[in-house]
């Protein structure tokens, strides 16, 4: 599901969002990663044994807000579902990440991910209602 413009904008042109994924007691767990929004739907990438990716096969159900690189929230928290890409849609969005943050930053998460022959990007589907900040 796409984001309203007003919630879209909040998340165009950043760097960085704050995930906030659950435990499987149910605890949040916030992580700041970098991203890209394109079309409504934020994206991001990670290495595919990480915690967070654990917890999102566990539970798609995840929340982001804009960040600055350290993960302090700069915009308002949206609910949204994380789901794994594969095929061309991976590709797709692999290419996205390469044009924006370049060879140098494309390689600091995929270099070693590629050298296992594993795929990187996580995709988060951000429903429309932006909710209040945790805590």
């Amino acid at each position: 599901m796409a984001l309203p413009s007003d919630a879209t904008a909040q998340f165009s042109g950043r760097r960085y969002i704050n995930l906030e994924s659950y435990k499987k007691d149910g605890r949040p767990r916030l992580t700041p990663v970098q991203s890209i929004e394109e079309n409504g739907v934020v994206y991001f990438r990670t290495d595919p044994r990480t915690w967070k990716v654990k917890r999102i096969k566990r539970n798609s159900h995840v929340r982001i807000v804009p960040s600055d690189r350290n993960g302090k929230p700069t915009g308002k928290w949206v609910d949204g579902e994380a789901h794994i890409l594969g095929g061309m849609e991976y590709s797709r969005v692999e290419a996205l990440f390469k044009r924006e943050y370049g060879a140098v930053g494309n390689s600091l998460v995929g270099i070693v991910g590629r050298l296992r022959g594993e795929r990187l990007t996580t995709i988060i589907k951000v429903s429309p209602e932006p909710r209040a900040q945790p805590g």
